[in-house]
């Protein structure tokens, strides 16, 4: 019932305002509820004013505003249902106020509504300057809409009850919600500030915690280096150890067994040195040498090795002096070619015996000291050049291959050049050839149009052709001599 009442009442501001400002309203295709948010999308006939909701929504309009708001996102403007006609009853109709010629001034315009959304009331004064704008003659008012829905923040509702706590000892948590529903938030209005979930510690006192024994550990050596004695191993109460009241691990915490060494260790000693060694040598430096066993006593039942070297050792010097034998040093570089101008000849290369020199009765060098080899006296020779790698090719001269779409590359004969009179490098110093990746100035692929050049005679035509089967194009290679 109070939908009911507030729809007519709706209707009866809307009507109020068509009598007296002749508004004029905006209808829109499509009406859309999604979130809590309404508005509306697409005006209808290119956003042609109607005289009234009932015009509008008995064609295809779906929603009106009198105004056209956007609610942020494309096509989405704030709007009033046609469902709301249906809703209520028609507003009432008031006769048409008849005009009196009362002599006074004329009215002015209509001030700002009194409101930014919803229903309010505007003003508007007669053009005088000397009456009185309070009376009644001189002012009328009216109520007016604007954006039929105004923005509701939304407020929250009360926490609920704290959820059951997540651990019954050793601290845990627990949560409670609340929702932002009281109201929610409509007509683009701001959602509840804050966290809608709280969180909290609880049970926090620590749990008991009964004590186990950790791991043996490894048994001990035995009490008596030889003869009986006793192992003993050990274990603490720390797998973890007894905590806030729990209890104790049961049993003892070490654990003993028995022992034997038949026999005590009897560590090695050494005997003594025997007699230097002749010395090594019988020309320059050498060593001698004594030795040591360990056997004073052998060591036995585990007993350590004899600590130290069984050797010793010291210089000795013999009565003359080694033998060296010589050895060659490395070739010289080869001789000057001892030939006539391009003739064939001989050069020397040489070697000495001094890597080292035979010495104390050493053997000399075996071999020749020096040695000839063939050569030929190419000083001032006539030689002739050789070619340089290719340039790269030149920009194509068209942009579609003819006769007039060519490239050419060039090379020079200075790798090396001719010396002393030799000849110049065989062949042509120019190369030619037809653009390639070029369009063909026609299907064919054929040459078009004259070269126009003047020089044209002195292209030979060495002309290689290349079938692309995929395209049927020619790659022609023309030579400049």
């Amino acid at each position: 019932m109070k939908n009911f009442e507030f729809y007519v009442f709706v209707l009866v501001l809307v009507s109020l305002e068509l009598i007296a400002t002749d508004a004029q309203f905006t209808c829109f295709r499509k009406y859309r509820e999604r979130k809590g948010k309404e508005f509306c999308k697409g005006p209808l006939k290119n956003r042609k004013k109607f005289n009234s909701p009932e015009t509008c929504c008995a064609k295809k309009g779906k929603g009106f505003a009198m105004s056209m708001v956007k609610l942020g996102g494309k096509n989405k403007f704030q709007c009033m249902s046609c469902s709301v006609l249906k809703k209520t009853t028609l507003a009432p109709t008031f006769p048409p106020t008849p005009e009196v010629t009362t002599g006074l001034p004329e009215w002015g315009r209509w001030n700002p509504c009194t409101v930014t959304c919803g229903y309010g009331w505007r003003n508007r004064y007669r053009l005088c300057d000397d009456c009185d704008k309070n009376h009644f003659n001189y002012v009328q008012s009216q109520p007016c809409l604007v954006n039929f829905y105004c923005p509701m923040d939304g407020n929250w509702g009360n926490w609920m009850g704290w959820s059951k706590c997540s651990a019954d000892c050793g601290g845990g948590t627990r949560t409670r919600v609340r929702r932002c529903n009281y109201p929610p938030p409509t007509h683009g209005g701001k959602n509840c500030p804050g966290p809608g979930v709280k969180e909290e510690p609880c049970n926090e006192e620590p749990c008991k915690v009964d004590g186990h024994w950790g791991s043996w550990s490894q048994f001990t050596l035995c009490s008596a280096t030889c003869g009986s004695g006793t192992m003993v191993r050990t274990r603490t109460c720390d797998n973890p150890p007894a905590q806030f009241g729990g209890k104790q691990c049961n049993g003892p915490p070490y654990e003993e067994k028995r022992c034997k060494n038949k026999n005590c260790p009897l560590h090695g000693g050494w005997s003594m040195w025997g007699p230097w060694s002749e010395c090594s040598v019988t020309c320059d430096t050498g060593v001698v040498t004594r030795t040591r066993t360990c056997d004073s006593p052998r060591p036995l039942f585990g007993g350590r090795e004899c600590e130290g070297s069984a050797t010793d050792t010291r210089d000795c010097t013999a009565n003359k002096q080694c033998p060296v034998h010589g050895g060659w040093t490395s070739w010289t570089l080869q001789g000057r070619c001892n030939a006539p101008r391009c003739e064939t000849g001989t050069s020397i290369r040489s070697r000495s015996c001094t890597n080292p020199r035979p010495r104390n009765g050493g053997r000399p060098c075996v071999g020749r000291s020096y040695s000839r080899e063939t050569c030929v006296n190419d000083e001032n020779c006539p030689k002739s050049g050789e070619w340089c790698n290719w340039n790269e090719w030149s920009q194509c001269t068209a942009t579609c291959t003819g006769l007039n779409s060519m490239q050419v590359r060039q090379r020079s004969c200075q790798c090396p050049g001719p010396q002393a009179g030799g000849s110049e490098c065989d062949g042509s110093k120019y190369e030619a050839r037809e653009c390639v990746n070029v369009q063909p100035c026609n299907p064919y692929g054929a040459f078009v149009g004259q070269r126009g050049r003047k020089d044209e005679d002195s292209y030979s035509t060495s002309v290689n052709t290349t079938e692309d089967a995929g395209k049927n194009d020619e790659d022609m290679k023309v030579v400049i001599s």
